[in-house]
């Protein structure tokens, strides 16, 4: 079980310089446990930096340098992969999706990682994405960010 599930935006804030840096920064500071991490957060994350260096969104010495920020948190135990039970996520995400997608038009990924964070156990969603954050409200999820 984990307490706060760190969503790609607030990932991304954390380890590429921009707008909430700061403030993932100092939620990062305030955790008592590891930045827990999933196979699922860990693809788009990197993924999502390798993309910013391609459309030239950051330089590529700043993307080389926040992917490897990532694996010296994971290699000294700052950030944790954990694993999880994906069919569970799965389940869970479809269940989602037949209540909120209708109402909100939430896209795959948002769903996934909400699911996620709730087969996890996590009772705070960190992200600073405001479409998500709704989502993750409307399931019982804390967003302190």
């Amino acid at each position: 079980m984990v307490n706060a599930y760190p969503e790609t935006s607030f990932l991304f804030s954390l380890y590429v310089p921009q707008a909430h840096t700061a403030r993932a920064a100092a939620a990062f500071a305030a955790m008592d446990e590891p930045l827990h991490l999933t196979s699922l957060n860990r693809f788009e994350l990197v993924n999502a930096i390798h993309l910013a260096a391609f459309r030239k969104t950051i330089p590529a010495k700043h993307a080389q340098a926040s992917l490897s920020g990532i694996e010296e948190d994971i290699a000294t135990g700052l950030a944790a992969l954990i694993p999880c039970d994906w069919a569970a996520v799965h389940g869970r995400a479809l269940q989602i999706a037949n209540q909120h997608t209708g109402r909100g038009g939430y896209r795959g990924f948002e769903i996934l990682h909400v699911a996620t964070a709730l087969e996890l156990g996590a009772k705070e969603f960190l992200s600073f994405d405001a479409h998500q954050v709704r989502l993750a409200t409307a399931v019982d999820l804390k967003s302190p960010c």
